[in-house]
């Protein structure tokens, strides 16, 4: 947390397991058609490996009003099914398109002690919520994270994934 610079591999963090509170995937960054997609198609293959709820809160948060309505439409790479019948298929809640909790604002905002792993784009001391703790990550490893309930990217789930180019080989 605090810094979008202290990166590390999701197979390094996956060793720590380390727990989260609430898991965000969204807002203006990270919150456009594609990156909801990609988030899905992990859903979807984990789904297909046997996790099927996400055990913390899991939140989206579309980045337009136009992306919120189009991911209620059928999408061919998933086999018809819709992104948001995918992602609430596991637990996750699609809000509104809006900032709240990456500034610490609404219902969704961090409260002291609490984590979150979250696709947003800043994490500074306090960002999402006075006392909480924000760790960035992308779309592809919060939707890991969120089935499994603890930090780590699709390759936790048995998915072969390359970060560098998003593929998932189900």
């Amino acid at each position: 947390p605090f810094a979008p610079g202290n990166a590390f591999p999701a197979d390094e963090v996956a060793q720590e397991k380390l727990a989260f509170d609430k898991a965000f995937i969204g807002s203006c960054t990270n919150g456009g058609y594609d990156d909801l997609l990609e988030a899905a198609l992990v859903i979807r293959a984990g789904r297909e490996r046997g996790f099927e709820k996400a055990p913390r809160t899991f939140v989206i948060f579309p980045g337009s009003g136009g992306v919120k309505r189009d991911i209620e439409h059928p999408e061919p790479r998933l086999n018809g099914e819709s992104i948001a019948d995918v992602l609430r298929s596991v637990g996750a809640e699609i809000r509104a398109s809006w900032c709240g909790p990456c500034f610490g604002q609404g219902p969704d905002a961090l409260k002291k002690g609490e984590i979150a792993i979250t696709s947003f784009n800043r994490n500074w001391q306090n960002r999402m919520g006075v006392g909480g703790l924000g760790y960035l990550a992308s779309p592809a490893v919060v939707a890991s994270s969120a089935l499994l309930g603890y930090m780590a990217g699709p390759a936790a789930l048995g998915i072969e994934w390359n970060p560098e180019r998003f593929d998932v080989s189900v």
